[in-house]
């Protein structure tokens, strides 16, 4: 029972865990990876290949982005972080941003962020050092320090969270940077991304040396990497079910040795091979129960916990999702693991001649 639980319970803290990364982790995929057509290069490239791209027939609209390493200044220490520049007329007609706070009114949040002198930061930094709506922050620019009005707190990985998103203007009039990192293209309405990128491939990436891809393959690369990276948290599991398997195996084995003599009573007093084999599965099968239902709640207990204590180290507060795919898949992987378990020994009880039974010592 205790390694049916132990089994249970790891299925359920790996299956919560994963659960938990790849909600927040999509959420944020959806919204970054925006558009059709990811436009990136070896070097910066210029702002003015914004109105090039746009000028083409298959592409609608192309949204600049932008990354340089800044400095914020704290109370009592400086920390480099990320500032990541976008358009914000281009930036959401491509894509979006996930607020972290859905009773934010983003409408106004947008329009602020739009006026300049306002950033909107990670919930990993939020979270992490206590910053919300309406505060501000301080960044070293190239004259001087500029305080920044918090308009909203959004989800982004980018730089482990260590990232604010502000205003293109912002960035050229404190930071003098005004080339871009990478380009969001919306393709054109009626077109498909794939004619868009010949166009694009055809008209600027010899010149401009770039690396065009399509933002679906994009997605399919980072859905395979993040299942290849939570398929080690399979792997536990399946060990723990097979740890598990061998604890019951061994419980039952000994419990029909001891009972051997028990067993050949019954025998003499007429029960069959089959009603024996029944038997021991019926009591099997109850050790898979006991042991399921107490690991679901060990594990959902377990999984909370870990949770909390990430939150607690990383400064990110993940939000725990039931796993109830896996809470089902748990019971029926319990049951099924004792049945299976029971099988050799209860077989074993049945063929033992019923006079040796008897003797037994």
């Amino acid at each position: 029972c205790a390694a049916l639980l132990i089994g249970v319970s790891m299925i359920v803290v790996t299956t919560g865990m994963t659960g938990s990364f790849t909600a927040d982790l999509y959420a944020w995929m959806d919204a970054y990876i925006g558009g059709d057509v990811f436009i990136g290069a070896a070097v910066p490239l210029t702002y003015e290949l914004k109105d090039k791209l746009e000028s083409l027939p298959g592409v609608e609209t192309a949204a600049p982005v932008r990354y340089i390493e800044v400095e914020w200044i704290q109370d009592d220490k400086i920390e480099k972080i990320s500032f990541m520049a976008v358009d914000p007329a281009s930036y959401t007609a491509v894509t979006r941003f996930v607020f972290s706070d859905s009773s934010l009114d983003q409408t106004l949040a947008m329009e602020e962020f739009g006026q300049g002198g306002s950033v909107f930061v990670s919930s990993v930094i939020a979270e992490k050092y206590g910053i919300q709506t309406g505060d501000s922050i301080k960044l070293k620019t190239l004259e001087s320090e500029q305080s920044f009005t918090v308009a909203g707190v959004i989800l982004d990985f980018y730089n482990q969270g260590l990232t604010v998103t502000g205003n293109w203007s912002d960035m050229k009039r404190y930071f003098d940077v005004d080339d871009v990192t990478t380009f969001f293209v919306k393709a054109t309405e009626g077109v498909g991304v794939d004619e868009a990128i010949r166009q694009i491939k055809d008209e600027y990436q010899e010149n401009y040396q770039l690396i065009i891809e399509s933002n679906g393959s994009i997605r399919q690369r980072a859905d395979k990497l993040m299942r290849q990276a939570f398929s080690m948290f399979d792997v536990l599991g399946i060990l723990a079910v097979m740890v598990a398997a061998l604890g019951v195996m061994n419980t039952l084995s000994m419990s029909v040795s001891e009972r051997t003599r028990e067993i050949g009573m019954l025998r003499s007093l007429g029960m069959t091979r089959f009603q024996v084999i029944r038997m021991i599965l019926a009591e099997a099968g109850l050790l898979g129960i006991i042991g399921g239902v107490l690991g679901l709640g060990f594990g959902i207990l377990l999984t909370r916990i870990f949770l909390a204590a990430m939150g607690a180290m990383s400064g990110y507060d993940l939000e725990f999702v039931m796993p109830v795919k896996a809470m089902w898949l748990s019971v029926v992987v319990a049951l099924a693991t004792s049945q299976l378990a029971a099988l050799l020994p209860a077989i074993r009880a049945s063929r033992t001649p019923v006079l040796t039974a008897i003797h037994y010592e």
